[in-house]
């Protein structure tokens, strides 16, 4: 290799030195790489003077150098990140506002079904013209808006009853009897939380329609008296379409079932006592002598009596048994699963306590008897009809023999 060969070689390798030897210290490098290029290029002076190809070398080996201590100085400074950092900071931005969507999202759907499930259940009560088909179909109401098969809702089935299960979500939920609520005594007269239940009273007028209760804390209470301030005023209208019925079928004087509510209730017992094989009894009470009671002592004192005889069946029966003006001065009880020798035995009983009940009529004490006749499901008959003409054959039986007795049409 010739001199000159040897001088473009080494200029050729300048920017190269410059950029290994930068790599450890960037103005070592750019030193050595400059120092090899004026060596060669003082070298070459001649050559690079009479043109190219020396001349185009000289100038890549100085534009070389250039980049070489251009590239080392970025290596040896800190990377620019602000451009990665605003990436990632915009990334996690739409990342939170993507989870607050999805957020509101959910709630807004959570939302709309309350909302559904609020407005149907106001518009089916606000509509209905059966209570009982309305409180059934409000169960699914409950469910969906509470979000738990554990709600139910009780009122009142008569004005001033007792509350009663109305609706619920599920059969057979867990819930306890109402009997055995958490009540201390009475209705809250505000949502509340024991025992694992939250109870809700639901009112509107300052009257007590109902109660709500499902399974959960303070936060369920508070949704249960949301949903009862709802549906209050919706429920009064079937507490009165229940009130308007109930005195349809009530008779005013005595509280007492009508003769339609009885003979109904006795077409009922017998289905029912048909389809599961069991016995059903049924008796007629008559006041004895009733007309010359109203002669002698006035209206107002046979309504009085009326009143009282109706208060001592009544009391005289099972829950389970129901009570009915059968017309006048007569009374019907149907007795649901009874044996002929129990309702025997409970139209005795009526019998003499009506007779040693004291009845007073200003300073006077009036005393007064029943005759009672008496039927049975299947034995005297399988129709409504049949059993009520035997029960109705037996009381003029005990009014012929002397009245003040008990008569089973068994016995005729």
């Amino acid at each position: 290799m010739n001199r000159p060969e040897l001088w473009t070689a080494a200029a050729a390798a300048a920017p190269l030195l410059s950029y290994f030897l930068g790599r450890y210290h960037r103005w070592g490098g750019v030193a050595a790489g400059a120092a090899a290029f004026a060596a060669a290029s003082y070298m070459l002076s001649a050559e690079i003077a009479a043109g190219a190809p020396y001349a185009a070398l000289a100038l890549w080996t100085a534009a070389a150098l250039a980049h070489s201590a251009l590239l080392n100085g970025r290596a040896g400074a800190a990377p620019d990140r602000s451009a990665l950092q605003k990436a990632l900071a915009r990334a996690a931005a739409l990342q939170a506002e993507l989870a607050l969507i999805k957020t509101e999202t959910t709630l807004n759907a959570a939302g709309e079904k309350k909302s559904l499930a609020v407005y149907s259940a106001v518009k089916l009560l606000s509509e209905t013209v059966d209570p009982q088909a309305a409180g059934k179909q409000l169960g699914k109401y409950l469910a969906d808006y509470f979000g738990t098969e554990e709600a139910a809702l009780y009122m009142a089935p008569v004005p001033g009853g007792p509350l009663e299960l109305f609706s619920q979500a599920a059969r057979g939920s867990a819930l306890p009897p109402y009997a055995e609520l958490p009540l201390g005594g009475g209705l809250p007269s505000a949502p509340l939380a024991a025992a694992g239940l939250a109870l809700a009273p639901v009112t509107a007028g300052g009257e007590n329609l109902g109660l709500l209760v499902l399974r959960g804390g303070e936060s369920a209470a508070r949704d249960a008296g949301r949903f009862a301030a709802e549906i209050a005023f919706a429920l009064k209208r079937v507490m009165l379409f229940r009130r308007v019925e109930w005195l349809s079928l009530t008779d005013g004087l005595t509280g007492l079932w009508r003769r339609s509510a009885l003979d109904e209730k006795v077409r009922e017992e017998i289905r029912r006592a048909a389809a599961f094989k069991t016995s059903m009894g049924f008796m007629i009470a008559d006041i004895d002598h009733f007309k010359h009671l109203n002669d002698t002592y006035g209206h107002q004192f046979g309504d009085a009596v009326l009143r009282r005889v109706a208060e001592l069946l009544r009391s005289g029966v099972y829950e389970t048994d129901f009570v009915g003006r059968y017309g006048g001065e007569e009374f019907g009880i149907v007795l649901p699963r009874a044996d002929s020798a129990g309702v025997l035995r409970k139209a005795e009983t009526i019998r003499a306590r009506i007779e040693a009940e004291p009845f007073a009529q200003g300073l006077e004490r009036v005393r007064l008897t029943v005759s009672i006749g008496i039927a049975h499901f299947p034995r005297d008959g399988r129709t409504p009809e049949e059993i009520i003409a035997r029960a109705d054959t037996a009381l003029y039986a005990a009014k012929e023999g002397g009245r003040n007795r008990v008569m089973d049409a068994g016995s005729l």
